[in-house]
């Protein structure tokens, strides 16, 4: 019940509330939330397990790797599970209030399975492309799946930070974004991100056009 109530309590007033305003809120003691607890940085730690690592299916990333089945229909299941699993209030005005009063909470999601589970979008959609798939992954390739993933967070800022209407039919989204995304890379990724030859290429022309 404590922790619940300090999932939501934290998500409305952020980490710089006091533990005495989470136990008038929920009418207990201050004692008996530190009895089960330690300290508030204990009560915090657990509210990161509760409210990003629990959420998190071990799962996405071998199903995302899973080759049997088009790249499009992996990241379109993936993504509408993700919606399921992240359209949350309480997840992203906790990851908010986390990244914005210097908690490290959503720092580490990030850079532990958010960054991993995109390294493997980046290693898949790298794989689709049989004129680049043997060369190594870089930033710009990590940088594409961090596009295509914050189209997802930014819907969530809209909904439940913004206070924005938005459309309520995530798959329809989830599916919506993918082929947006996929299409889109089909036309730039080969010339602009994956191929070092390209982008000299490019800026070959660019000097070339350039006046004088």
């Amino acid at each position: 019940m404590i922790l619940d109530a300090a999932v939501q309590f934290f998500a409305e007033k952020g980490f710089k509330a006091e533990t005495r305003g989470l136990a008038d809120h929920i009418g207990v003691s201050q004692a008996l939330i530190f009895r089960y607890f330690g300290s508030k940085e204990n009560l915090i730690e657990r509210v990161y397990e509760k409210t990003f690592l629990s959420r998190w299916d071990p799962l996405w990333e071998d199903a995302l790797a899973d080759k049997t089945r088009p790249l499009r229909q992996r990241l379109k299941e993936f993504f509408r599970s993700y919606f399921v699993a992240v359209d949350d209030r309480n997840w992203i005005r906790v990851a908010m209030h986390s990244s914005l009063e210097g908690s490290d909470l959503t720092k580490r999601y990030i850079q532990g399975p958010v960054t991993r589970l995109l390294g493997k979008i980046a290693t898949e959609l790298r794989l689709s492309d049989d004129g680049y798939k043997s060369q190594p992954i870089n930033s710009l390739d990590l940088e594409l799946a961090w596009h295509l993933h914050s189209t997802v967070i930014y819907y969530l800022i809209r909904k439940h930070i913004h206070g924005t209407p938005v459309s309520l039919q995530t798959d329809k989204i989830a599916d919506m974004i993918v082929d947006n995304f996929l299409d889109g890379v089909g036309r730039t990724a080969p010339s602009l991100l994956n191929s070092a030859a390209g982008r000299k290429k490019n800026v070959s022309i660019r000097k070339k056009r350039a006046p004088g």
